[in-house]
């Protein structure tokens, strides 16, 4: 058969494919908006009730549709593909229970400012409560995690339905992108039979395209913002949890020039500079009683999501500067250290790109006085690590030293984030962790979503309760050659040992720390990962290597440290930057 003409068949049966359906209306245009809006991903779990959106989504080859059973993993796995892509990510369910398992992961999103996209199924509404299978009641299940819900009419017949239909997924998908970016729940009841298709005409539904208003401040605002700025002798800027954004980095790096100005960034605020302040608890904590005044700002600046560091919400609550201005987009007042000011309701690059054009040259050394202190403390931390014994402190020395250039590093919650913000991060990799809701219930899961979409080696580091109370995140056919997982293994939940509560009580290992021994060979076995194991500094330093240079399907480096010295080599870790 000539070539060209079986191009042209092949092509009209995509054509067709494409067009064909549920028959239940509603589906196909929800669908048509989903994949006008940017969707490019969807993760549907197995169910009945959803059979219309999931033979549906199945057909549609616009959005590739992934199938993982487990919902709450299904759901991190999601946030991990519009964590790295900042596009909107579609979740598709069955009716009941198995909604409430994204409750996790799409609270997180809320606060990672992520848009994931929840469409569940639902019973027709005269049957909730009514001891009927899988209905619950659905609408507004997700209250307060996401930015609305809307619920979509049942049997869509006649024209105002449809009207009211478009508009409210049209609604639902710019909402998510707009202003302060973040989940949505869309509700769809559907009635029997379920399971119906039919080829619809080659035509897409109604888009409703927002024309967003300009992302800036009035001339008058940034004036006075800037004549404060010029007159305050100590600023402190502060980044928290950010994703990736070379322009803003730009201009952090020209403001941190200035001798008033200090820039303190975490490891998850993924901006960086050899002037910025990375390491912020390991500086905190050197800053005696007598020299608090010295450090204390007198115009502090934050911007991005939550903040790892305990020590510097502290620090700024009890030593308040005079001002106080949060930066970004947002619908409430985030007043994270009691002492707001001003909410500049636009985002940071707006802002600062405002602001660095109206900034004078100043002369105070603010900024030079922690720098020197930070000086002081990285020789102290470099001296301590030299001599140290095998922990898990020493495992994350070796383990950040080896982290590929160019590549995505993934940090569970708990102790993991929290060991490598006392290492200085590189400019060279990415950063990300569920830093949201700080949960450790999804890491492995969205490692594996990260990696899927990225194209960069993506290293997880987690722990063993994280990895093992997320083990379902493995439990999928879209694990890649690029996720590599880093398995700490202490025997148990060892942040509890640092907590000075659950520290002094007697129930700490059982109800707290819950010690394990498990390993993690047998699971690498079921899933059809490669699976490395080191036990000390010499093997770990051996098997790193190794361990990058595996390149045929996902691996896990399991790296075993003792359980019960971790709490004292921290506490005499910061014993020596204090003196």
């Amino acid at each position: 058969m000539n070539s060209e003409f079986t191009s042209i068949i092949e092509k009209e049966n995509i054509k067709q494919m494409e067009r064909n359906y549920s028959d239940i209306k509603g589906v196909k245009e929800l669908i048509d908006i989903c994949w006008a809006k940017g969707m490019e991903y969807v993760i549907i779990s197995p169910g009945s009730r959803n059979a219309p959106l999931s033979i549906s989504f199945a057909k549609d080859q616009r959005i590739k549709s992934l199938v993982i059973v487990d919902e709450r993993s299904a759901a991190y796995f999601a946030l991990g593909i519009t964590q790295q892509t900042r596009k909107p990510v579609g979740l598709v369910c069955t009716s009941g229970t198995a909604l409430l398992n994204y409750g996790p992961a799409v609270a997180e999103a809320y606060y990672q400012r992520l848009p994931l996209i929840v469409i569940s199924a639902d019973r027709p509404t005269e049957w909730i409560d009514q001891d009927d299978s899988q209905a619950i009641p659905q609408p507004d299940v997700f209250k307060g995690f996401v930015k609305d819900s809307y619920q979509l009419p049942l049997d869509a017949n006649n024209p105002d339905d449809c009207w009211y239909l478009n508009r409210m997924v049209n609604e639902a998908l710019s909402k998510a992108q707009s202003g302060r970016l973040g989940p949505v729940h869309i509700n769809f009841p559907l009635r029997e039979p379920l399971y119906g298709v039919k080829q619809y005409p080659d035509m897409d539904e109604r888009v409703i395209r927002k024309v967003s208003s300009v992302d800036e401040l009035s001339s008058d605002s940034i004036e006075m913002l800037a004549k404060t700025f010029n007159s305050t002798k100590k600023i402190l800027i502060l980044a928290g949890l950010l994703h990736q954004q070379p322009e803003l980095n730009q201009m952090l790096s020209q403001l941190a020039k200035q001798p008033n100005v200090l820039v303190m960034t975490e490891s998850v605020a993924n901006v960086y500079d050899g002037n910025f302040l990375p390491c912020i608890d390991r500086v905190i904590c050197s800053i005696k009683e007598d020299e608090v005044k010295d450090f204390q700002p007198d115009l502090l600046i934050n911007f991005g999501g939550p903040l790892v560091s305990k020590m510097i919400k502290t620090f700024l609550r009890d030593n308040k500067p005079k001002e106080h201005w949060f930066v970004g987009k947002e619908d409430h007042f985030i007043d994270t250290f009691k002492n707001l000011t001003s909410h500049i309701d636009v985002s940071p690059f707006a802002f600062f790109k405002q602001l660095l054009p109206l900034v004078d040259i100043a002369e105070n050394g603010y900024a030079n006085m922690w720098k020197e202190r930070n000086a002081v403390v990285e020789t102290i931390h470099n001296q301590y690590l030299d001599n140290l014994q095998w922990s898990d402190l020493k495992a994350f020395e070796k383990i950040l030293n080896a982290i590929p250039e160019g590549g995505n590093l993934q940090l569970a919650n708990s102790s993991v984030v929290r060991y490598v913000q006392l290492f200085t991060s590189s400019n060279k990799i990415v950063y990300n962790s569920n830093r949201g809701t700080s949960g450790i219930d999804g890491c492995t899961s969205t490692a594996a979503g990260a990696a899927l979409v990225n194209g960069k080696t993506t290293t997880l580091i987690t722990g063993d309760i994280s990895f093992f109370y997320d083990s379902n995140g493995l439990w999928n056919k879209y694990l890649q050659p690029n996720l590599k997982i880093i398995l700490i293994n202490n025997g148990g939940g060892g942040i509890f040992r640092f907590i000075s509560g659950p520290s002094g009580v007697e129930e700490l290992e059982e109800y707290f720390e819950t010690v394990q021994e498990y390993k993690a060979d047998k699971l690498a076995e079921t899933y059809g990962l490669d699976y490395f194991y080191a036990e000390n500094e010499t093997e770990v330093e051996a098997i790193l290597p190794e361990f990058y240079a595996a390149n045929k399907r996902a691996a896990v480096l399991e790296i075993k440290t003792p359980r019960t010295i971790n709490d004292q080599v921290l506490i005499n870790y910061f014993k020596n930057i204090k003196t």
